[in-house]
């Protein structure tokens, strides 16, 4: 039984080790002016956003490691020695996944003077030892700016130089969406994240307003990220701090936003084409609230985000009499309207059967999302999160080409 249960718990532990990066980290050397080390140490880091803080102390050769912290920031960071005047360090902003590198140099207190304050960015060149591989990491700052009509996940995660959006979804070093392995604040997505072109639920079941971070791996070295061949993809999702912040978004189009007239003008100033659309809405609207329950201690965030499309139904449509031209670049194919509605009425008629429409209809998709995020800081060492998500979605399938009366497949032979 002892064996079983040891088995069991390195299976645990092997499953929950697969490509799932929740945190940042923060680790550099700490020496005097002289470049001697100094053990000992101690280093505070403080999330200023959310007051959570973390602590370490320099080993025998002056290394200090603040693992699994939260990424982002902006973080303050104390540096403190028996001897030495404290040093501060503001406005340091962690990467998720990875080790942000911050050496520093304390000087010897001397009589009389205070803490020196030092409001600086870490320099890094990108080529340190605790890099393990090309990783391209995006910031809600980037998810905000990024210009997306879609609200798609694959214009996000397009932003790294490996990855390629294809008809089928994001293809990452070369493989498609279902090579890569996908995490939401640690919970396998995969498939369900919206990365896809084909995927049931239409797209992605969170927000772009309620990602905090992201970060694209490609062939990283990393033994916390492996099961897949494509890309690791780990995003977080936001929490809530000790200020109070609403945002409410709304993106809006329709069919009157179309162009509807194409071709060369003539003599009159009239285009020769007019294209006939039908009915088409897509209206995503939402809002995000986060804030403290009790300051430093318990934090809330909650988004909901609605969406109200018409999709057009047919493209094609039949023609209105027997001398209107059709095929080529027209939006019509050889049946006519009169043909089209004999063959409803016939099947009417004799098999009690209505087909439906054949034309000039749209159908409305929509769909709504919810995440709820509980973060409970207990006390230096321990912290508790809790997060719940909703998606309810509906999508319409266009008709088959292969037996669509309209094709022009069928009747431009």
């Amino acid at each position: 039984m002892k064996k079983l249960f040891t088995l069991f718990l390195a299976l645990v532990a092997s499953f929950t080790m697969m490509a799932q990066v929740t945190t940042s980290s923060i680790s550099g050397r700490i020496t005097d002016v002289q470049k001697r080390t100094l053990p000992g140490a101690t280093v505070v880091a403080t999330h200023t956003p959310s007051g959570t803080q973390y602590y370490a102390v320099a080993d025998a050769n002056g290394s200090y490691r603040l693992l699994n912290i939260r990424p982002g920031g902006p973080y303050r960071l104390e540096f403190r020695m028996v001897g030495f005047q404290t040093e501060v360090h503001n406005n340091i902003n962690t990467t998720l996944g990875e080790t942000k590198i911050l050496n520093v140099s304390m000087k010897e207190e001397a009589i009389g003077l205070g803490e020196v304050t030092i409001s600086a960015e870490a320099i890094s060149n990108g080529m340190d030892s605790d890099r393990a591989g090309a990783t391209t990491a995006i910031s809600s700052e980037q998810i905000t700016q990024l210009p997306t009509v879609s609200r798609s996940l694959n214009d996000v995660l397009a932003l790294t130089p490996q990855g390629a959006t294809t008809s089928n979804g994001l293809a990452i070093g070369g493989g498609n969406y279902r090579s890569s392995y996908v995490t939401v604040d640690g919970a396998a997505f995969n498939n369900a994240f919206g990365i896809g072109g084909n995927l049931p639920a239409g797209g992605s079941p969170i927000s772009l307003d309620a990602l905090e971070a992201m970060t694209i791996n490609i062939t990283p070295f990393d033994v916390r990220q492996s099961g897949f061949t494509g890309g690791a993809i780990n995003a977080v999702t936001k929490s809530g701090t000790n200020q109070f912040k609403v945002s409410v978004y709304d993106y809006f189009t329709n069919d009157g936003l179309t162009g509807t007239k194409f071709g060369k003008k003539d003599e009159f100033g009239n285009f020769p084409n007019n294209l006939k659309l039908a009915k088409s809405l897509d209206n995503t609207a939402g809002f995000s609230v986060g804030g403290p329950i009790v300051k430093n201690k318990l934090f809330f965030f909650v988004n909901f985000e609605y969406q109200s499309d018409i999709d057009p139904g047919q493209t094609r449509f039949a023609r209105e009499h027997e001398d209107q031209e059709w095929g080529g670049s027209t939006q019509y194919n050889l049946p006519t309207v009169a043909q089209m509605e004999e063959i409803k009425d016939y099947l009417k008629t004799h098999y009690n059967y209505d087909p439906g429409r054949y034309q000039n209809y749209s159908a409305s998709t929509p769909d709504y999302k919810l995440l709820a995020r509980l973060d409970w800081n207990i006390n230096e060492t321990n912290k508790f999160n809790i997060r719940y998500s909703l998606v309810k979605n509906k999508y319409s399938s266009a008709p088959s080409s292969s037996i669509n009366p309209l094709s022009s497949s069928v009747y431009n032979r």
